[in-house]
């Protein structure tokens, strides 16, 4: 399994992109994001001095739809 460490602003570009090309359910439905694709998402909180820092991972589990994911969104990584 591949993971993907985005920025918030980063994962906003790439959703919004999602949102329009899919339907809704697929962005709100766990197994129907990681069936079509083929990754999901998780949010992650990193503590820092001044407050704190939002990351999202995407954990691919399709090697093929991995790859379509990095030359798509390329230039937003």
């Amino acid at each position: 399994m591949r993971t993907v460490k985005l920025s918030q602003s980063a994962w906003l570009n790439i959703y919004n992109d999602i949102a329009r090309t899919y339907p809704h359910s697929v962005l709100l439905i766990r197994s129907k994001m990681r069936r079509v694709l083929g990754f999901t998402s998780r949010t992650h909180r990193i503590i820092k001095l001044s407050g704190y820092d939002e990351q999202i991972h995407l954990d691919f589990f399709s090697e093929t739809k991995y790859t379509m994911f990095i030359l798509k969104y390329s230039e937003h990584l």
